[in-house]
């Protein structure tokens, strides 16, 4: 590998976000110095859907609290973390919970308010442990509905039996929708969902979509040619074929299910997959532990009975034994991105040389022509921008103002994002509110522009959660590097010494949280903070 070259670094947030983060910094520290004492309140809100009406429920909740904390001269906001469109009863999947959990353990919460144990968790065993975790580092909560105060002796008891009447709650819940779903099975009612070569018109449901009903009998006319799924998913990217999302892209595991879904002999077949229980909602393939409806003749047919037989008779021809595996999980999965199409690079170890290659160039040259890249490749980019990063400390012998400025940096990360999202909600709450005040009056001309403010504060806040979640899942990588920092035996190493350490990937993700592969020499590196350089490998 040659000479490297580099662009012009070039902020993520740019010098007015800078200076409002500083400006934002600077208020937080004075509100601090002059509320020395003041209780660090938090509430969480959650809803189960994605409804316009659940949605309206999040934003007022949002706005209850937020008025409250403020209205409390003792208390100082610290956040209101949300949820929405998630299982109440699986904790490992709400961001917001989470990243609460950990400001709590961090020591920036000292208060979190609830509506109800149901809202906060219908798992028993996940409320109680998180409430006892919390309770030993000193934060209490209250749960508003039931009148719970963790800080009390003997809200334990109770909060054991509200958790559990939730969990059950829960459990009732998901018993009568099962219920009803068997009754709807057993009458003959079947519920439509979009499907290539189906489609809705008004309340007809079922209804054959002339132009795709024509590529899923050319899909079955390819499989009795003895072509693989995969085969035919290559023939359909270069045609220029649409799925029922609309997209170009083809999969053999989507042609698979085309093949193997009777829907298309004018069948239905419910129940396939079941929910073992209420708290994991993991779908189990229906193996005969529960009852399956079958429909005959509920609807027009594209594929006749025997070209559909046939077609399973040669899937299961070519069906290999399931060896499957869990889905190994490497420091850049996920983080390299296709500068040409956008998708992520897959890893792909041959001989001991790993390559990370286009998940769309693999399937067809037609949805990406972005050659392979291997990961020393990636390395030494990664390697080159740090060296470049700290390119003036390189021949300092190390010591505490040098250290403070890397350690700086890493520490900054979580503190920059959480002043961000709290000022983007304050934002949001403050808009929300003048845009009430507005339909209260009538200010039909003022709540056209907050309509269009909110908007735009909600597309910021979405925008930015998907960099937060990247930064969250980086903690660990920022943690070590931190550890390693604040170690002992660095402050007898220069800088260029410490450098070469840094070299280790476990290391460089902490400063590097995507890499986006322009082409096969040039690469553009997004730091920690934001911000983004160029870096370019040439031949020697």
């Amino acid at each position: 590998m040659g000479e490297t070259l580099f662009g012009s670094g070039t902020s993520g947030f740019g010098e007015e976000t800078e200076s409002a983060f500083a400006s934002s910094y600077h208020l937080a520290k004075l509100e601090t110095e002059e509320k020395t004492n003041a209780i660090k309140v938090a509430a969480y809100v959650r809803v189960s859907t994605l409804s316009d009406e659940q949605e309206d429920s999040l934003e007022n909740q949002t706005a209850h609290y937020s008025r409250y904390i403020r209205s409390n001269p003792d208390w100082k906001m610290a956040a209101i973390y949300s949820d929405h469109g998630k299982s109440g009863t699986v904790a490992s999947s709400r961001s917001g919970f989470n990243q609460m959990i950990r400001h709590a353990l961090e020591g920036k919460i000292d208060l979190i308010l609830c509506k109800s144990v149901s809202r906060f968790a219908r798992n028993v065993l996940d409320t109680l442990d998180t409430v006892r975790m919390l309770k030993e580092h000193g934060v209490r909560l209250i749960f508003e509905k039931e009148d719970i105060d963790t800080a009390s002796m003997q809200s334990e008891f109770i909060l054991t039996m509200m958790a559990a009447v939730a969990q059950e709650e829960s459990r009732s819940i998901s018993e009568n929708v099962k219920w009803a779903n068997t009754k709807r099975l057993e009458r003959g009612e079947a519920r439509f969902t979009r499907l290539l070569g189906y489609t809705k018109e008004g309340n007809r449901k079922w209804v054959v979509q002339t132009e795709e009903a024509s590529i899923v009998k050319e899909a079955f006319e390819l499989c009795l040619q003895e072509k693989s799924p995969a085969e035919i998913a290559r023939i359909f990217v270069q045609k220029g074929y649409k799925t029922a999302k609309g997209n170009k892209e083809w999969s053999g595991t989507g042609i698979r299910e085309i093949l193997r879904n009777n829907n298309y002999i004018g069948e239905v077949l419910s129940q396939k997959s079941y929910s073992k229980d209420h708290l994991s909602h993991k779908s189990t393939r229906n193996r005969g532990e529960k009852s399956q409806y079958l429909i005959e003749d509920h609807h027009e047919a594209i594929i006749d009975k025997q070209t559909f037989k046939t077609a399973q008779l040669m899937l299961k021809k070519r069906a290999k034994p399931n060896k499957r595996r869990d889905k190994k999980q490497y420091p850049l999965s996920s983080r390299i991105v296709c500068g040409k199409c956008g998708g992520n690079l897959q890893r792909f170890e041959c001989r001991g040389v790993v390559t990370w290659r286009c998940g769309k160039r693999i399937k067809s040259k037609e949805l990406c022509d972005m050659e392979g890249i291997r990961e020393e490749t990636i390395m030494a980019v990664m390697e080159a921008a740090l060296d470049n990063k700290f390119e003036s400390l390189t021949g300092e012998v190390l010591n505490s103002r040098t250290i403070q400025k890397m350690l700086r940096e890493l520490k900054n990360v979580d503190a920059k994002s959480d002043i961000e999202y709290n000022q983007l909600r304050v934002d949001l709450e403050s808009t929300l509110h003048k845009e009430n005040i507005a339909i209260l009056n009538g200010t039909d001309e003022a709540l056209e522009g907050l309509k269009a403010r909110r908007v735009q504060i909600e597309s910021e806040l979405k925008e930015k959660e998907t960099w937060w979640k990247l930064l969250d899942a980086d903690f660990t990588y920022r943690t070590n590097s931190i550890a390693k920092l604040e170690s002992s035996s660095i402050i007898k190493k220069t800088m260029g010494q410490l450098l070469d350490e840094l070299k280790n990937i476990e290391y460089l993700r902490a400063w590097v949280v995507r890499v986006k592969a322009v082409s096969p020499i040039l690469f553009s590196i997004t730091w920690v903070t934001g911000e983004e350089i160029e870096v370019e490998l040439l031949e020697e």
